[in-house]
């Protein structure tokens, strides 16, 4: 299936692309340590209702399209921030195999909190 590329102005949100690493805590848990964030420029797009629907019955949720300036070695260990709204990548294709774009699928894993995790 091939994508429509962004035209003029369409990558208007500002967001971040950062590695996500859990490691053990010294209270039995897991603590998060994140690599230094990338910043681009992005279109977010809530995907339909046929794709989320097919999603969730294979348990690999995709709620959102995030579509940017060619990034690669994005992975599923990457996690997309916008505002407070953090993003999980499930899958990361080059747009239509032309080098100029990368799609991510991802879900919404709601609001970032303090500590830089959503898991509090």
């Amino acid at each position: 299936m091939a994508y429509r590329e962004p035209g003029a102005g369409e990558l208007d949100r500002r967001v971040s692309i950062r590695r996500r690493m859990d490691v053990p805590a010294d209270n039995m848990g897991l603590t998060s340590i994140f690599s230094v964030p990338k910043r681009r420029w992005a279109r977010i797009e809530p995907v339909g209702t046929g794709v989320y629907a097919d999603s969730v019955q294979t348990d690999n949720k995709i709620t959102h399209r995030i579509t940017l300036r060619l990034l690669p070695g994005v992975t599923t260990a990457d996690e997309v921030v916008h505002g407070s709204t953090v993003y999980r990548v499930n899958r990361s294709v080059d747009m239509n195999g032309t080098h100029r774009f990368t799609v991510l699928d991802v879900e919404e894993l709601g609001q970032d909190q303090g500590g830089g995790s959503i898991y509090g």
